[in-house]
């Protein structure tokens, strides 16, 4: 009898893994699209909202290793939860990272759509944004579908030319700026009142998907070093990246004609301030190629943590399915894929832009990944103290990412948002709610059995 497939054992490096983690969180996209918003909530204190967010998300990252130093397996995040917090908060772990990772996936194909339209316009072309995210998820769902190692070496090169692109003109602008410091920059000022919070919370856009690592815990080499170095790595890298570009970008258009939070392209102006507009056009294809790493991560990873939950009878059998030739969760990726596109297309139709499709999908998102980091906060206490190796340390980290992940979830109910975005909590907890009958069904299904 011929075994069953499985994933690849043994197949990713430190560095492939790693890739998968920084493209998850997408650096790039946040100088070119997400500034602009984060400026307008908090004005002058942009990076500070940087600084406290990638801070928080340390500790979030060291309860997590928690578990990745001591454990690994496919779609562990849901793991980690469903194995300390029992089966119900598991599932609620599972339907959180799924909604997660399909928002964000849906966001970047919409920033894609935006991309494109502005790299063809640079030429005088045109092409239907449906088009677009048609052909890209195609592309994306083909990579996914191959392999991982395809996949994570395709993401480190799209995401090292993006970042590298930006960080020279960043260079730029500090340079021409001198070595004296922006003392505007040390206080919070602009923006509206409260909206540093704000800003806060959407700064957890910028960094989610830094965990991602977790979820290869079945295919890494030396996964108990390789999956927690990555996935610290990758938060004090994207800290970085983040404070610096935004500070640069801050000071560097302070005095142009239109401010960052009316900016469209806010790098290109950037660009052309500090005669350095030969860099608009690898900046908008960076830019493109930043936002399908990070689309190509999501599907990527959610496929495997959908199939993780197949696994434990939280999805239909056939998302376990592993495709013999490429050894891949072909099913899961497939379906993720799918639901992604028709997120994005669905709204084209309906005639939504597509910058307002990556913000609404954006703030959907955050929704999963503060219920899930809150959750695995929780779960690595519970774990360590388990095995009989809690320290006062293991436990005030695991309390203070808590406390700090309330400031964005406080935020999030601060002050009543326009519509739709002022539904989009209840579409969360309707999706939540739909996952957990399905748990509850299965349950008493295997109980009658």
């Amino acid at each position: 009898m011929n075994e069953p497939a499985a994933l690849r054992a043994g197949s990713l490096t430190f560095l492939e893994v790693l890739a998968t983690s920084v493209a998850l969180i997408g650096p790039s996209m946040t100088p070119i699209l997400i500034a602009p918003y984060m400026y307008a909530n908090a004005g002058n204190g942009t990076w500070l909202a940087y600084a406290f967010g990638g801070t928080m998300l340390v500790f979030v990252a060291l309860n997590i290793n928690q578990f990745a130093r001591r454990s690994s397996a496919a779609g562990s995040m849901y793991g980690y939860v469903a194995d300390n917090l029992g089966g119900s908060a598991g599932a609620f772990a599972g339907w959180s990272l799924l909604w997660a990772y399909g928002f964000v996936a849906a966001a970047t194909l919409g920033a894609m759509a935006l991309f494109v339209q502005l790299v063809l316009a640079f030429e005088g072309w045109h092409a239907p944004a449906v088009a677009i995210v048609c052909a890209i998820a195609l592309i994306a769902w083909q990579l996914a579908y191959r392999g991982v190692q395809v996949s994570a070496i395709v993401m480190l090169v799209l995401e090292a030319v993006s970042v590298a692109v930006i960080c020279i003109l960043v260079a730029i602008v500090l340079v021409k700026h001198g070595p004296s410091l922006d003392t505007a920059q040390l206080t919070v000022s602009g923006g509206f009142p409260g909206g540093a919070g704000l800003a806060i919370m959407f700064a957890v856009f910028s960094f989610v998907g830094f965990e991602s690592a977790t979820a290869f815990g079945a295919e890494a080499k030396n996964p108990l070093v390789t999956i927690p170095r990555a996935v610290l790595g990758s938060v004090v890298f994207a800290s970085i990246f983040f404070i610096v570009a935004t500070y640069a970008e801050i000071l560097g258009l302070r005095h142009a004609a239109t401010t960052l939070d009316k900016e469209t392209f806010p790098l290109g102006t950037l660009a052309e301030t500090f005669n350095a507009g030969y860099l608009r056009i690898p900046i908008a294809i960076g830019a493109l190629c930043s936002a399908f790493s990070v689309c190509l991560a999501c599907i990527t990873t959610g496929g495997r943590v959908a199939y993780a939950m197949a696994r434990a009878a939280l999805l239909p059998a056939a998302f376990a399915r592993i495709e013999p030739r490429h050894d891949t969760p072909n099913v899961a990726v497939t379906v993720v894929t799918a639901l992604t596109l028709l997120v994005t297309a669905a709204s084209l139709i309906g005639g939504v832009a597509p910058i307002d499709i990556f913000n609404n999908c954006g703030t959907l998102s955050s929704f999963g990944f503060l219920v899930i980091y809150a959750l695995i906060s929780i779960a690595a206490g519970v774990y360590v103290k388990r095995r009989g190796e809690l320290r006062s340390g293991d436990f005030a980290i695991s309390v203070l990412a808590v406390i700090l992940l309330l400031v964005p979830a406080v935020m999030l109910f601060y002050s009543v948002p326009a519509a739709p975005q002022r539904w989009f909590v209840y579409y969360f907890l309707a999706f939540l709610a739909l996952g957990w009958a399905w748990f509850a069904a299965g349950r008493r299904a295997a109980g009658t059995r």
